[in-house]
């Protein structure tokens, strides 16, 4: 039963997270990128703000449930689907702390009012690893699905 609820919630983890990746990236991304330098600063940091806390504490969440289901799901095909999860987890985990965090602290450090000349292509950086970890985050979720599917049928 205990696997069942574990398995369910790393489920629920997986989707929250595509689904604020997805979210950011189809509708906050195109909306700030119309802005100018002064208020996408701003705004994104701001946004950070409120982010940051979270999606860090859910993904390292989704990640240990993850490695638990690896360890305690019976089946070799369950485990590898599990892994294959997980591994997508620890890939947005990744790419948000190589990528997107540092680049968070770099924006959030520039003087208002005064932004450096390469803003743009820091901006473009940015977006180009959101892209990218959100694109691994929706296929892990494709991945839990059929984990929780597998487990759920009892496939060994």
């Amino acid at each position: 039963m205990w696997l069942q609820v574990l398995a369910a919630l790393f489920l629920l983890l997986a989707g929250l997270l595509a689904g604020v990746l997805f979210t950011v990236e189809m509708a906050i991304v195109p909306t700030i990128r119309a802005l100018a330098a002064d208020p996408w600063i701003r705004v994104h940091v701001l946004l950070d703000r409120r982010f940051d806390p979270m999606m860090p504490r859910m993904n390292k969440v989704a990640l240990a449930i993850g490695l638990v289901l690896i360890v305690f799901v019976p089946g070799p095909a369950t485990k590898v689907a599990f892994a294959a999860a997980a591994l997508s987890i620890g890939g947005v985990a990744v790419i948000s702390e190589v990528y997107n965090v540092r680049l968070n602290k770099r924006i959030a450090a520039w003087p208002v009012g005064d932004p450096p000349a390469e803003w743009p292509e820091v901006r473009a950086r940015w977006a180009r690893a959101n892209q990218a970890r959100t694109l691994v985050a929706l296929g892990g979720f494709a991945v839990t699905i059929a984990a929780v599917a597998l487990a759920w049928v009892g496939v060994r």
